[in-house]
């Protein structure tokens, strides 16, 4: 990869091909060695920071990158430290923390010029056991036909009172089935229904596809907060500061085909919130959940 290539900093949109080629991490030695080095880019949206979807995804392709092939992504934990600036390389390390030849443990850090470090996360990868049984107890909600839900960008994108970040043309189609809470609050609840699809055909690589789901989960496990509040989200001075994310794949989600993302706030207390997302594919089977705890500013 040649980590001298950047989006622009006025970009209105991002293809599925520019996020790709964000999660085409270059090796700075040897992905064999206990600790190895990469490096990665940053994408200009959201400006101020680097948008933690990026981080996890980064993280996760890193550690892929020196599991087995065989090995699929089981599970993810990560802290978000530190503000990651926009502006240059991200540099990332990753620890051969276990490896066995059914499960391995990665844990992919990313550090700054002095060494600090700015964000963290564990994850699992497995062999794929066919031979067990699966059960799951959670239903995906009723919705309505994805296909006639607007994407963001077709409800938002003159609207200035919004960042570019979340009225800007993206990679993964994100419809919600309701009015989001982004100006106004958005009725009574505690829940929120999105819809996602990646907008081209995706790479058989499975490392590149769990990366994507990673990515995009962190668009809106929070979002239920702002309803159950009464507030909205993007009144000035409103704001979403995660603070840790888990992932766990039930399966191998491929998000070529519309996946419901049924997302709920579980409290929220001192300017923090913890949310729940479940995720299920096209027959309603439950592939992927996520939870996150976050710091969320309302303004009244």
């Amino acid at each position: 990869m040649d980590t001298n290539l950047a989006l622009p900093a006025h970009a209105a949109s991002m293809t599925l091909t520019d996020l790709f080629d964000l999660f085409d991490l270059g090796c700075a030695d040897d992905p064999q060695r206990r600790v190895s080095r990469w490096i990665g880019r940053a994408q200009p949206q959201p400006a101020d920071r680097v948008f933690g979807g990026l981080l996890l995804a980064q993280s996760l392709v890193a550690a892929g990158r020196t599991a087995g092939p065989e090995q699929q992504a089981v599970s993810l934990q990560a802290d978000f430290v530190a503000g990651v600036p926009t502006g240059g390389p991200l540099r990332w390390e990753v620890e051969r923390v276990s490896d066995a030849s059914s499960l391995c443990t990665r844990r992919s850090r990313l550090i700054d010029d002095a060494g600090n470090e700015l964000f963290g996360a564990v994850s699992r990868w497995a062999r794929v056991r066919a031979d067990q049984p699966t059960y799951s107890s959670a239903r995906p909600v009723e919705a309505p036909d994805p296909e006639g839900l607007p994407d963001l960008v077709d409800r938002f994108a003159g609207d200035e009172r919004i960042p570019p970040w979340w009225r800007m043309a993206r990679p993964v189609h994100f419809r919600h089935v309701t009015e989001p809470p982004y100006l106004t609050p958005a009725g009574e609840g505690d829940r929120q229904t999105t819809f996602l699809r990646a907008t081209g055909p995706l790479p058989a690589d499975h490392v590149l596809r769990a990366a994507l789901v990673a990515y995009v989960t962190d668009m809106s496990v929070l979002e239920p907060a702002f309803v159950a509040l009464g507030a909205a989200r993007h009144l000035p001075g409103a704001r979403i500061l995660s603070l840790t994310h888990a992932l766990t794949f039930h399966a191998q989600p491929d998000l070529g085909a519309w996946h419901q993302f049924d997302c709920r706030v579980e409290s929220v207390a001192h300017g923090r919130a913890h949310g729940v997302g479940e995720l299920f594919d096209p027959l309603g089977r439950h592939v992927a959940t996520a939870s996150q705890v976050g710091l969320v500013k309302v303004v009244r």
